[in-house]
């Protein structure tokens, strides 16, 4: 057979009948058979994407990022193997997070001081004639779902070999949850008749230097791309659970605040543009129904609301004070399931102001909530007072937070040309204060030649502060327009849509690029007569 098979390989190498040489002839003629061999093995195994089993092999050395995602991936086996991670160009849907993850440090990661830092509480409820939860189940429910909301997902049990923390090694009412870089264990402890949490922090996710990515975003005021950029983290601050826990559990001295990530929709009233005090005085009428109705909706044992209507005449409006919120139970019987929303509100009303609402919750069904929101659109509409929905960010000290949204930005380095423009909003574009709001100039790119004091001190968090920029919405609710002044009186503009409002309104959309066609012309006339 040697002989043979030196015969048939004359053409490419030389016939030798060294000893080394049969051997090598040998070794090619087991090649096909080996090939066919690790062919048929492969065949027998086939991955089957809904099968835990199957994937063990394949995930066992993937990161936890890759693992979370790991339902989205490549169709074959072999890109699978070869990158156990979603296959991003085939994506034709947005891809939803798994309830579920076998990711989870061993016992003695988590203990090590050195790659993880550990942090504990317990949440005890009221007594529980005083409390509006039946049991602690109940309680961990809801803790649980608010961990899920944001990102969080549950290790199974049979995904963890050992208990870190043995005294609860047998309890029913327990789950872990994973994000990766932090770990969670909530469960009830019958001896103190709480739930007790104990949240790990890995080391290596800190103090991790946020990353700028720069694109080019289609304008529809502009109808030309703009640049635009977003700072992102590979992984979140540390969030403050206990705060949120607490609340969820019924401390009255707690509420919802900025941070707590949690969802809302907004709202603004646009007052009537009054010629006389007459008209004023009617829309002072039409508003106080409105607060009539808040009071009527809001929990029995919550105190009466009292708005302030001011009239200003032809004065510059108020700003806002200090907001004021109440609760709204929204259970149709006692024995329902706790459900409760939160409505925030301007403690004054002015008659050349907005007036701001949001509805915020934590413990609600999204259907009651829209039922809610619904109602309130028919009050406004009844009482014919204009009511818009408005983004979020909005009133928040970044109206940069979308990515989608493009905000247009223009500087403006000089004062006299700033308050004419400012002037020119209400008394030309029929713009409507709505109020001041805290703004990072930081995040905007045209800085060269301002003067904000605040610069200096924004590097250090702990001394962040922030610029109070003037608001103004238009009265078709459609666009915006917000002002930061420098200490000299300088001012970077910027207008953005309400897209809440507009949606796929054609009409509107039209409307606001009308209006903001006109303002920016106004800027580049009123810059050139300057010279500035």
């Amino acid at each position: 057979s040697g002989a043979t098979a030196a015969t048939a390989d004359h053409r490419h190498k030389p016939l030798s009948t060294s000893p080394k040489r049969v051997k090598i002839k040998k070794h090619h003629s087991r090649k096909p058979h080996h090939q066919n061999s690790h062919r048929h093995r492969r065949k027998l195994w086939v991955l089957n994407p809904f099968r835990q089993e199957d994937e063990d092999e394949v995930l066992a050395k993937r990161t936890h990022n890759r693992r979370r995602w790991s339902h989205v991936f490549p169709l074959g086996e072999d890109e699978f193997k070869r990158y156990a991670g979603p296959n991003w160009k085939s994506l034709c849907q947005p891809a939803i997070l798994p309830m579920t993850i076998d990711f989870h440090p061993s016992p003695q990661d988590l203990e090590d001081e050195y790659k993880f830092s550990v942090k504990q509480y317990s949440v005890t409820l009221p007594p529980m004639n005083e409390t509006t939860y039946k049991s602690h189940t109940e309680l961990l429910d809801d803790l649980l779902i608010q961990r899920m909301r944001q990102d969080f997902q549950i290790v199974p049990r049979n995904r963890i070999q050992q208990s870190a923390r043995r005294d609860v090694r047998g309890n029913r009412l327990e789950v872990t949850l994973s994000m990766g870089h932090k770990i969670q264990n909530l469960s009830y402890n019958p001896s103190t008749d709480s739930v007790d949490v104990v949240q790990y922090y890995a080391k290596f996710a800190e103090g991790e230097t946020p990353q700028t990515y720069r694109y080019l975003l289609w304008s529809a005021l502009r109808q030309d791309y703009v640049p635009v950029h977003q700072k992102f983290t590979k992984y979140s601050v540390p969030y403050k659970w206990n705060e949120l826990d607490m609340l969820i559990s019924g401390d009255e001295v707690m509420t919802i605040v900025e941070g707590m990530r949690n969802p809302r929709i907004s709202f603004v009233i646009i007052p009537d543009s009054f010629t006389n005090s007459k008209g004023e005085d009617d829309y002072a009428v039409k508003f106080q129904k409105l607060v009539e109705y808040l009071n009527k909706i809001q929990s029995k044992d919550g105190s009466k609301i009292n708005i302030e209507i001011h009239r200003t005449g032809d004065a510059d409006p108020q700003g806002r004070s200090k907001n004021k919120r109440f609760l709204v139970d929204m259970r149709k019987k006692r024995d329902d399931k706790y459900e409760w929303m939160e409505l925030v509100h301007d403690s004054n009303c002015n008659t050349r102001r907005t007036f701001r609402m949001t509805i915020q919750w934590l413990v609600a069904v999204a259907s009651k909530i829209d039922d809610q929101a619904r109602l309130l659109r028919g009050r406004c509409s009844k009482y014919k007072l204009k009511l818009v929905s408005v983004p979020g960010y909005s009133s928040l000290r970044s109206c940069f937070m979308n990515p989608f949204a493009v905000p247009i930005t223009t500087p403006v380095r000089n004062k006299t040309c700033v308050n004419a423009i400012e002037a020119a909003l209400t008394n030309i574009f029929n713009f409507v204060y709505d109020g001041d709001h805290e703004s990072d100039p930081n995040e905007i790119d045209c800085l060269d030649g301002f003067d904000f004091e605040i610069n200096k001190y924004s590097i250090k968090k702990k001394m962040k502060k922030f610029v109070p920029a003037r608001q103004y919405l238009h009265r078709t609710g459609t666009l915006f327009t917000r002002l930061l002044r420098d200490t000299k009186g300088s001012a970077i503009i910027i207008i953005y849509l309400n897209q809440r409002h507009i949606a796929k309104d054609e009409q509107l959309l039209q409307c606001a690029r009308t209006v903001f066609v006109r303002v920016e012309q106004y800027i580049a006339d009123t810059c050139k007569k300057a010279g500035c």
